[in-house]
């Protein structure tokens, strides 16, 4: 057996080891989670169950195969810090998954916000007798002096130069250190055929984590205006909250803005711990959507004006001239071989 088939077959039979339903390891780090408030069950056995599928789908396989990973083409004996976000639950695994599918040597910073359920990951791995070192911790000095070839960075734009100085000063990268950094915020979704599946992708699209990734809907474009659809809309919000129960409220910064939208009288659809506004405005308003009514000339325009902003833009299947569109049905369900910002883990 060749390296990377080895490779794969480890790295999967460690993955489906560590899915297991009854893998005590991963319980406790589920159980910690939400004893700890940072993320509801409901959304950690969402995320896990997508995982799942990814993996009896075989997408380990295909990703190595579509990166163009082979015996002469990886990152053995290459040592890659990994700065992971926290603002959804195992949000940093794809990375992980693909860094280390690549031969690398992993050194993980994990965040405070998710601190367990990717450890648990890292720790099966580990006892998988991968032949590279895999290394995680919640505190970045714990890299001191690595002088890693690569860092990924998920985080906020605005973070990016102070976490490059923090880099720097401690020696955790190379003065040539190559950086993948990814900063978009949200996504996009067009419908024109307000049909029952539309409703019910789009509603957990916006919803599903708080609405807090960079999949997640932050605007909808729509040839239908929102006053047509609201009462549809708030009965399919009420149903998905009744299956997800509210993990966390959100503050008093989304009552403002409601009070504000009925000064200027903005058309919207206010749910308390939800609104839904109709303006072309950067969305960076936790708990909010914001409705575009327009065409596709509308939706190629914003998504030019956002630029790197956007992750995705959705559909439910048409095609868009000009524009690379992915399913709305998959928006919280993207394959392992997805791409954050365009670029694949692997091939960088």
């Amino acid at each position: 057996m060749n390296w990377l088939d080895k490779q794969i077959k480890t790295i999967s039979d460690a993955v489906k080891a560590w899915l297991y339903p009854e893998n005590k390891s991963l319980q406790k780090a589920i159980q910690k989670t939400v004893e700890e408030g940072l993320f509801s069950s409901e959304d950690i056995e969402f995320q896990l169950s997508v995982l799942r599928e990814n993996i009896q789908n075989e997408e380990i396989e295909t990703w190595a195969t579509r990166s163009g990973l082979s015996d002469l083409q990886n990152a053995r004996g290459k040592n890659v810090l990994c700065l992971h976000a926290g603002n959804l639950p195992l949000v940093g695994f794809q990375t992980a998954l693909g860094v280390l599918l690549t031969g690398a040597n992993y050194f993980g910073k994990l965040s405070r916000k998710d601190p367990y359920l990717l450890a648990s990951f890292l720790v099966e791995l580990r006892k998988a007798g991968l032949n590279q070192s895999i290394v995680h911790d919640t505190n970045l000095q714990a890299f001191q002096n690595l002088n890693a070839e690569q860092v990924v960075f998920a985080g906020s734009e605005s973070s990016v130069p102070n976490v490059k100085n923090q880099i720097n000063k401690l020696h955790a990268g190379q003065p040539d250190v190559h950086y993948l950094i990814r900063t978009a915020k949200f996504s996009i979704a067009y419908i024109n055929d307000w049909n029952k599946e539309a409703k019910k992708a789009l509603v957990e699209a916006m919803l599903r984590y708080g609405g807090k990734g960079c999949r997640s809907v932050g605007i909808i474009v729509s040839p239908i205006p929102l006053e047509q659809l609201k009462e549809e809309l708030k009965t399919e919000i009420h149903a998905f909250w009744n299956r997800n129960p509210l993990h966390q409220k959100p503050g008093q910064g989304l009552k403002y803005q409601y009070a504000y939208n009925q000064s200027v009288e903005r058309n919207q659809l206010w749910l308390k711990d939800f609104l839904i506004q109709e303006t072309e405005e950067l969305p960076d308003t936790d708990f909010s959507t914001h409705w575009v009514q327009g065409d596709e000339a509308t939706l190629r325009k914003l998504r030019m004006n956002f630029a790197g902003l956007v992750q995705s833009v959705y559909t439910m299947g048409g095609e868009i001239d000009g524009l690379k569109t992915e399913p709305l049905t998959q928006a919280q369900k993207p394959p392992l071989f997805w791409e954050p910002d365009g670029v694949d883990v692997i091939e960088s």
